[in-house]
């Protein structure tokens, strides 16, 4: 990556231009924010810097700062993200130039009333040549982001060219030349703008400093120093000399061709200072190498006496070569070029088993294994005079007795061999152990059926195949990876957990971890690895060795376990009574949150609590009975009272069922509170008396009708006033007696075979009354048990009127509807899920042109409607049934290209509790309005267009007459110098000709742009 996030030391240069940048940036956005022009312009006098420039800055500073103090992905994704937002204002605001088009960016954050100049039109832009900048200055950014060669160069010629936009701006505003500080003469670059340019453009080329411009002065050879120095003080020079020359030609201290030659005359005499500085400066340095090399002569003859005193040295070591050979714990001997013996120490002989005067006169052959000398003969030191060897060799003791040395061959001098040995026999007994035990255990890991692994550093040194099968992946593939392994199979929110596993195992903080983790299988999905880990060492470096097993399927089983615990608990917490699980011992098992709160118990007191504590001393013996009753036979029902902890009492019917919970006998079983209905049958036997009373003297017409027969048994006065009949007329008669003779067959005002335990609307019948005139009665019915008898207590309410309004309605509803369908407006109503309810003739109209849909009353609207307009409808109709009325207007094409234009106005449907029932929708067709508001904004866009050409005609001549009054102006005050200057008089009469001649043009131009 580039700069420092490769991991290079800060460049605090680098920082110092970032936090800079920063800093004045943020002076300059509080200036706009607060209205305080000193902290705008930051140079007095200049034009201030725009909100949008600072803004910029920041992003560019920020995004310089990050490189320099984060490593990580994370830190690129910002760096990443500040520069591409600061190269997107960039180069809106330069396509915005170039388009002539405004993006509305320009006053986004703060407002600036202040136009810069005829062409730039849009206050708060930034300058032409910033805009240019911000775009090479962010495209630069964003190619370091790709961290190649290549790019980086392109980068490093970008930053080179905002450093020359940005010297030109500079010198322009040094020398007061407005040609270098704008661009196109469209608007000025603020100098502190400019400087800040230049600066991240520095600090950017800093981030690479070997490439391109940068390497010339960032280097430490001669040449880069030679640079850095005469670099700095030739711009000093020109920009001195450079104002000095415009202030005398200001001040008019010397005519032009003396300033020229002052200019060039100094200009030499610093050139020749500034040689002279550089010649003796390399001098030096020459003076120092001369020197270094002196030294460098003097050490070569001192190390010359110290090889003469090392060798002295050698030969007084080779007096206690023989004897270290005599004390070395290795087995060493010599041999002459036909490889007999001719020194042995005395580690060999002990090795050999045989004597020094033995080995000597032997060959080397002799105690080699004769089968390997025949598959591997030695080597001959005469015909390998380079031969260094270091391998194993299988020696023969003296009382025939093989072993495998391990021996280090070398040549010395008059091609004598000297050979090391040591014997490797018990080392190669456990290698050969260890490779046993190795391959048990690679015989075990690949046939395992759980995953086996082997990590150091968060890499796989190996696993086996099914570790690699649990993640859709080959062994391979997850072996010695570029990156961490575990950041490939281990699911992102949980690398933290298993990052802290491993690194606690690698601090050696524990031993041993078992954790659980989700993973990342190679084709994205997911599941539950179970880890098992030891820390072991391997080569000097803790690693960690263990196994891996899939719980998927275990995890969902616990899932579904868990859920249909849930399930349980929430199915038995919402009973209407109380629940509960007691053993046949009487052990409280499970109960829900009712049994909680009827007895005032806490879940730990009813663990301890019997059923018998629970229960009223009088209900004991019933309860105990009921039991048992249950164990018997499988289900009882008893009713009785639970004591609560406070002492109250509360009336239950209990029943229970037996069953067998986790192996043991148990009763389940429920408690229902009948409290209400002892009350009420205390209650009822006082009421009854009481009802009778209520019955005769009620205003509405009620009926106590013999379910069996149909007789009537008493009726009340209101009821016989209806029918005009007395009472003792109706009694004892039949109910069948009040209909039709041809409705007789229907079922009226009860039937014997029909039991209603609750009011039961029967529906509205047609009576007669005692003189024969027909009605209509709507019938409200209830069964109930009267003197211990059952009989239907009916009431009977004259509804004759009310069908007669109803019939009524019925036909203005249909004059509603033939209104609807001769409107010119589509209309349709939904209900809330936008299932359609009704629609006129001009919304199936209009749904079969547009939506080629023929509707039907319950379509959904989803089904047919263009999928690009449906989420916008839908949040609308979310607003319309929450009570909003909603109104827009909406094209839609025609096939010859135009597009239809309607209104549509969406309002809630409510009842009249305010309960909203559905969605009416208007749809009104406004196409012919809106062509007609098109057709005024060409005509106003060609307006507009014809003033602006008339202000260009106008800047433009501006610009013309502007150059011959100038020069009138100068001759004129030549003119009053000298009076009798013909040849001035004549240079005046012609450019009053001149302008004479540029305003009879603009006459001309301005009859042409008359509309």
């Amino acid at each position: 990556m580039m700069g420092l996030m490769s991991g290079k030391q800060q460049n605090k240069t680098v920082v110092a231009i970032s936090i800079f940048a920063i800093a004045v940036s943020l002076v300059v956005m509080v200036g706009w924010v607060c209205n305080i022009t000193v902290l705008k312009q930051v140079v007095p006098g200049f034009v201030p810097m725009v909100f949008n420039t600072a803004l910029c800055f920041i992003l560019f500073g920020a995004a310089l700062l990050v490189t320099q103090y984060s490593k990580t992905s994370f830190g690129r994704a910002v760096f990443l993200s500040l520069s591409l937002a600061g190269t997107l204002i960039g180069l809106l605001t330069l396509l915005e130039f170039l388009f002539g088009f405004n993006a509305g960016i320009d006053q986004l954050f703060v407002k600036d009333n202040q136009q810069i100049s005829a062409d730039h039109l849009y206050s708060g832009r930034m300058a032409y040549n910033a805009a240019i900048c911000f775009t090479l200055l962010g495209a630069g950014f964003l190619l370091l982001a790709l961290r190649k060669r290549l790019s980086d160069l392109i980068a490093q010629a970008l930053f080179l060219v905002v450093c020359i936009l940005t010297a030109i701006a500079l010198i322009g505003y040094l020398y007061g030349v407005s040609l270098f500080n704008t661009l196109l003469y469209v608007s000025s670059m603020a100098p502190h703008t400019a400087i800040l340019f230049f600066l991240l453009a520095v600090g950017a080329s800093l981030l690479n400093p070997q490439l391109g411009m940068a390497s010339l002065f960032t280097g430490k050879q001669i040449g880069n120093k030679m640079a850095r120095r005469l670099f700095g003080l030739i711009v000093v020079t020109a920009v001195v000399f450079g104002t000095v020359r415009l202030q005398t030609q200001h001040y008019g201290f010397f005519t032009n061709e003396i300033d020229v030659s002052l200019l060039v005359v100094c200009f030499l005499l610093v050139s020749l200072a500034i040689i002279w500085s550089t010649a003796n400066w390399l001098n030096a340095i020459e003076l120092k190498r001369a020197q270094a090399e002196e030294q460098v002569k003097l050490m070569n003859a001192e190390l010359e006496k110290r090889v003469d005193e090392r060798t002295r040295e050698v030969h007084e070591s080779e007096e206690k070569y023989h004897s270290l050979i005599e004390q070395a714990s290795d087995a060493i001997y010599v041999l002459d070029t036909n490889m007999n013996f001719t020194d042995v120490n005395a580690s060999m002989c002990t090795m050999m088993g045989y004597s020094r005067e033995e080995l000597l006169s032997m060959n080397v052959e002799d105690i080699i294994d004769p089968e390997e000398l025949k598959t591997d003969p030695l080597l001959n030191a005469a015909e390998n005079p380079h031969i260094n060897i270091f391998r194993e060799r299988t020696f023969m003791r003296k009382d025939r007795s093989v072993f495998t040395a391990e021996i280090n061959v070398k040549l010395f001098p008059g091609k004598m061999v000297m050979v090391m040995a040591r014997d490797i026999s018990e080392r190669k007994r456990i290698e050969a152990e260890r490779r046993e035990a190795e391959l048990k255990f690679r015989t075990l890991a690949e046939k395992s059926l759980v995953g086996v692994y082997i990590s150091q550093n968060e890499r796989f040194s190996y696993v086996n195949p099914k570790f690699a099968e649990i993640f859709g992946y080959e062994p391979g593939e997850l072996i010695d990876t570029e990156h961490s392994a575990i950041e490939i199979i281990i699911s992102e929110e949980y690398l933290p957990i298993a990052r802290a596993n491993i690194m606690a195992r690698h601090r050696g903080e524990i031993e041993i971890a078992h954790y659980e983790v989700k993973g990342k299988k190679k084709d994205g999905t997911d599941n539950w690895v179970e880890f098992y880990g030891n820390r072991v060492v391997i080569g000097g470096e803790p690693a960690i060795i263990g196994t891996m097993l899939d719980i998927t399927e275990r995890r969902e089983a616990e899932n579904m376990v868990l859920k249909e615990k849930m399930l349980s608990d929430t199915i038995i917490n919402s009973l209407p009574g109380i629940f509960y699980l007691i053993t046949d011992q009487g052990k409280q098992v499970r109960w829900n949150i009712n049994f909680e709160t009827l007895t005032g118990y806490t879940s730990a007191e009813i663990e301890y609590l019997t059923p018998y504590d629970l229960i009223a001393p009088e209900d004991h013996t019933k309860v105990h009975d009921a039991i048992e009753q249950v164990f018997e036979e499988g289900y009882a029902a008893v009713e009785a009272s639970v004591r609560a902890k406070n002492g109250t009492k509360t009336p239950l019917l209990l029943t229970g069922t037996p069953i067998l919970y986790e192996g043991q006998r148990c009763l389940l079983g429920m408690g229902i509170d009948i409290s209400s209905r002892v009350k009420a049958e205390e209650e009822l036997r006082a009421s009854e008396q009481k009802y009778k009373f209520l019955f005769e003297s009620n205003p509405l017409p009620l009926w106590m009708i013999a379910r069996n027969d149909l007789s009537i048994i008493a009726v009340n006065e209101a009821a016989a006033k209806l029918y005009g009949y007395e009472r003792d007329e109706l009694l004892g008669k039949s109910v069948r007696m009040l209909r039709p003779a041809d409705d007789q067959e229907r079922n009226l005002a009860g039937s014997p075979l029909t039991s209603f335990s609750q009011s039961h609307e029967i529906g509205i019948i047609r009576h007669l009354k005692k003189d024969g005139s027909p009605m209509y009665v709507h019938i409200i019915a209830h069964d109930i048990v009267f003197e211990g008898r059952e009989v239907r207590l009916s009431f009977t309410n004259d509804v004759t009127e009310r069908l007669r309004a109803e019939e009524s309605l019925q036909k203005s509803q249909a004059n509603l509807q033939t209104i609807l369908e001769t409107t010119d407006i589509a209309y349709a109503l939904f209900d809330t899920d936008l299932k359609v309810l009704e629609f006129n003739q001009k919304a199936i109209e209009f749904v079969q042109s547009q939506y080629r849909h023929t509707p039907q009353k319950g379509d959904r609207l989803a089904d047919y409607f263009p999928p690009a307009r449906f989420p916008q409808f839908l949040n609308f109709a979310k607003e319309v049934l929450q009570g909003r009325h909603i109104s827009y207007e909406v094209d839609y094409p025609r096939r010859d290209g135009s597009a239809f234009w309607f209104d549509v106005r969406l309002s809630p449907i409510m009842s009249d509790s305010k309960e909203i029932l559905g969605m009416l929708m208007a749809l009104y067709d406004i196409t012919e309005r809106k062509n007609t508001e098109q057709d005024l904004k060409s005509a106003y866009q060609r307006i507009q267009n014809h003033v602006e050409s008339i202000k260009d005609m106008a800047w433009k001549q501006s610009h013309l007459v502007r150059s011959p009054v100038a020069n009138l102006k100068a001759l004129a005050d030549l003119l009053r110098s000298h009076p009798a200057d013909t040849e001035t008089l004549q240079h005046f009469q012609a450019e009053l000709n001149r302008l004479d001649a540029i305003i009879h043009e603009m006459a001309r131009e301005a009859s042409g742009h008359v509309m």
